[in-house]
C-alpha cells in the first residue's frame, strides 16, 4: 500500500519545495536525552487524521536514531488518568509533574501546525508543518527546540493536464485515507527534517 501511495504520488508531482525555516535552538545544557516521553500531540489544524500519523512518525523517527522511547500509548494513558486528553492541554502542567507521572527524562512536545492540501486541477498543493520541542523533565529545561515545513506543489496551463493531475491526486488521497497515511510524503519528510536537527545522544 505505501509503494503505490509514492508512486502514484511520484507519478503526480512535478515541482517540489520545501521550506528552510529557522535554525533551531539547542541549549549548551543540552545532554543525553534519557528516557523520552512523545507527548500526545497539539493540533493547530482541523484535519483529524493527521495528528496521529504524525506523532507515529516522530516516535518511529527517535527510536529510528537511538533514542529510548516510551510507549505512546502508555504515554497517552497516563496523561488522561491526570486529566489532559489533548496536546493543547499540556501548557497547563508542570514538566516536573509530568516527569513523574511517565517515569521520563525528557518531555518532547510536538505540534502539527500546517496540514492542508489544495487541488483545483490547475493548481494543487500539500503542505505540512511540524514543530517539536524537548524539555528537561526534572527542571523544565528547553533542550530543543525546532519546527519544519515539507511542502509539494504543481501548476499547469494546459486543460487535459489539468483534469490529468486533479484525478492523480484524487487517487493518491483516496490511497493515502485507505492506509491511515494522510499527506504521506511531505509528513515523513517534515519530521524527518525536524528530527535532524535534534542532537543525537
Amino acid at each position: 500500500m505505501r509503494r503505490t501511495v509514492q508512486a502514484l504520488f511520484l507519478a503526480a508531482s512535478t515541482l517540489l519545495g520545501g521550506c528552510a525555516g529557522n535554525k533551531a535552538f539547542v541549549s549548551t545544557q543540552y545532554v543525553a536525552a534519557g528516557r523520552v516521553a512523545v507527548l500526545p500531540i497539539a493540533n493547530e489544524t482541523t484535519d483529524l487524521d493527521g495528528p496521529a500519523y504524525v506523532r507515529q512518525l516522530i516516535v518511529d523517527g527517535l527510536r529510528a536514531r537511538g533514542f529510548n522511547v516510551s510507549d505512546p500509548a502508555e504515554v497517552e494513558k497516563i496523561m488522561k488518568d491526570n486529566g489532559f486528553t489533548d496536546g493543547g492541554q499540556l501548557n497547563a502542567a508542570k514538566p516536573e509533574d509530568m516527569g513523574k507521572w511517565l517515569s521520563a527524562d525528557t518531555l518532547f512536545y510536538n505540534t502539527l501546525v500546517y496540514f492542508s492540501e489544495i487541488n483545483i486541477g490547475f493548481y494543487w498543493q500539500r503542505k505540512v508543518t511540524v514543530a517539536g520541542k524537548l524539555v528537561d523533565a526534572k527542571t523544565g529545561e528547553k533542550l530543543w527546540e525546532d519546527e519544519k515545513t515539507w511542502m509539494t506543489l504543481n501548476v499547469v496551463t494546459d486543460r487535459e493536464k489539468a483534469k490529468q493531475e486533479f484525478a492523480a491526486q484524487m487517487a493518491v488521497k483516496a490511497i493515502e485515507k485507505i492506509a491511515h497515511a494522510p499527506l504521506q510524503p511531505e509528513s515523513r519528510i517534515a519530521v524527518k527534517r525536524l528530527l535532524d536537527t535534534l542532537p543525537h545522544r
